[in-house]
């Protein structure tokens, strides 16, 4: 049976529900929004009685999943990091293999920009490289297949000297030289942009580049350049886009270029040196990371230790997106795969970006997360590419975005949603009236746009960490800011009403008005 199908909402009828009936009950439940606080609209934030976000393990692939869980028992340490990398060495995986397309002209590759937060001594390699491990095996295979295939080579080569000597002698041409092997890299550590864009080259579906330390990598951006300082980290900008690169090299004819490079990166940072990451540039440097920082796990020991089972289904999923075919042209560059989206997937993230997007107008959100969100809107149709490949990889389906894939990308993005505030809220400012009144702005946008009630009834209904114990200073700081807000309004009148035994009563009525709080 065909499950009803529901329009956009129209003025009028106010946002989505807080729960969505449209969607299956258990594909609610295996991505971890069965419970009544969580929705579509929901997703925007996590509670906000929750002042460091859970990782949602539940929203990533089965696999993952299972490893964040036992790698995180087992090394003790938070799974925020293990999840986080494990997001990036999948989508290095992906490469360039495929891209979602929600639309024509839209398109987004799987690469993903990580860091991890957290003080030294907190295991962050440990849980980098819990995800990374089966990168990092790849990566020796191929380096000793390389080693032989160049032992080869040079066999040949000398074989190719002693042919070409005879050649002249009999007076005819010599044979065509052998063809030095091109070695197959998937990841890289510490390159120069100069060494780095040949490797991309050679290596068209993509790499994964991981650094213990982040702020060192940025630091060491253009340090070789003389007078041309920006070169690199614009690199590293464009590369996140997928944007076309090139290099002049030394001793060559003409620059090195790479149509559509693909790099993922994940990186640990400690909190004392997160702003020289940004290096004081308003560039979007900061903006392209996915960041974690979880609280401080002081874990015991323990016997727990990660499952061969985990391993092997972990490290199968990669291998199994490594597998997913790549078209190359004739110039030895990438043709994208389109993934798109079945016709219930598309729905949902219509509703997605349009809430998105509202948020992002909402009455008190910060200025300067507007660009952080622009990168987080990208980032969910990344996520969801990672997810659906991972689902279609590991059963064989058939390879489009469905509505689940778009549920567990949501729930991921709402998350690094609430990092990104805590992260860029330390760097720029974090401003508690602010989120109060962003709080309230979701509130009123969650019953239509319009509330109308009591002081009592909204401190009652208001959830919000940053609420006043007293109803009547949250009335004082609404009716304030709704003074320097457009689109949000502010009204108080008396009502009189017959109380039960049929006395007259008088009453205060708020109402409180957003405009725009649907998207027609």
């Amino acid at each position: 049976m065909a499950r009803p199908r529901r329009s956009s909402p129209t003025a009028g009828e106010g946002r989505w529900p807080m729960r969505d009936d449209r969607i299956p009950e258990d594909i609610l439940r295996d991505v971890g929004l069965d419970e009544p606080r969580y929705g579509v609209t929901a997703l925007r934030r996590f509670p906000v009685n929750a002042p460091v976000p859970e990782f949602p393990t539940d929203a990533l692939p089965r696999p993952v999943g299972r490893l964040v869980k036992e790698a995180a028992k087992a090394i003790g340490c938070p799974p925020d990091a293990i999840g986080l990398s494990a997001l990036v060495a999948l989508g290095s995986a992906i490469g360039n293999s495929r891209v979602v397309q929600p639309k024509r002209g839209w398109t987004e590759s799987a690469a993903i920009y990580g860091a991890v937060i957290a003080e030294s001594g907190e295991k962050k390699s440990a849980a980098i490289g819990a995800a990374t491990g089966a990168v990092q095996k790849l990566e020796h295979i191929l380096q000793r297949k390389h080693d032989k295939a160049i032992d080869e080579f040079a066999r040949e080569k000398r074989e190719y000297e002693v042919q070409k000597r005879d050649a002249a002698k009999d007076g005819v041409a010599a044979p065509p030289p052998p063809r030095e092997p091109e070695a197959r890299r998937v990841l890289v550590n510490d390159t120069t942009v100069e060494a780095l864009i040949p490797i991309l080259k050679e290596n068209p579906r993509g790499l994964l580049l991981e650094r213990d330390e982040l702020v060192g990598w940025v630091k060491g951006m253009d340090q070789y350049k003389s007078g041309g300082k920006g070169s690199e980290r614009q690199f590293w900008l464009s590369t996140w886009s997928g944007r076309p690169v090139s290099v002049d090299r030394k001793g060559q004819q003409g620059p090195v270029s790479v149509l559509k490079p693909f790099i993922s990166v994940i990186g640990s940072i400690q909190p004392d040196v997160l702003e020289d990451l940004a290096e004081n540039r308003e560039d979007g440097m900061l903006e392209r990371f996915l960041f974690v920082y979880p609280e401080t796990l002081n874990a015991m020991w323990t016997e727990d230790d990660i499952s061969d089972g985990a391993l092997v289904a972990y490290r199968e999923l990669h291998e199994g997106l490594r597998g997913l075919f790549m078209t190359i042209d004739d110039e030895g560059d990438p043709i994208e795969v389109p993934i798109t989206f079945s016709p219930d997937a598309k729905e949902t993230y219509i509703n997605v970006y349009n809430d998105h997007r509202e948020e992002m107008a909402a009455p008190g959100f910060p200025r300067y997360l507007r660009s952080v969100w622009a990168k987080l809107e990208a980032y969910t149709l990344r996520l969801a590419l990672i997810v659906a490949c991972s689902r279609f990889t590991e059963g064989g389906l058939a390879e489009r975005i469905e509505e689940e894939d778009v549920l567990r990308a949501v729930k991921l993005a709402g998350y690094f949603k609430d990092q990104a505030r805590r992260v860029f809220g330390a760097l720029r400012g974090y401003d508690e009236k602010k989120r109060l009144l962003e709080d309230v702005a979701a509130f009123v946008a969650a019953q239509g746009g319009t509330f109308s009630g009591t002081a009592t009834e909204l401190h009652q209904q208001l959830h919000s960490i940053h609420k006043p114990n007293r109803e009547a200073e949250l009335s004082k700081f609404i009716k304030e800011a709704a003074e320097d807000e457009e689109g949000f309004t502010y009204q108080s009148k008396t009502e009189r009403f017959k109380d039960e035994e049929g006395k007259w009563e008088s009453r205060r009525i708020l109402t409180l008005s957003l405009e725009n709080a649907v998207t027609p």
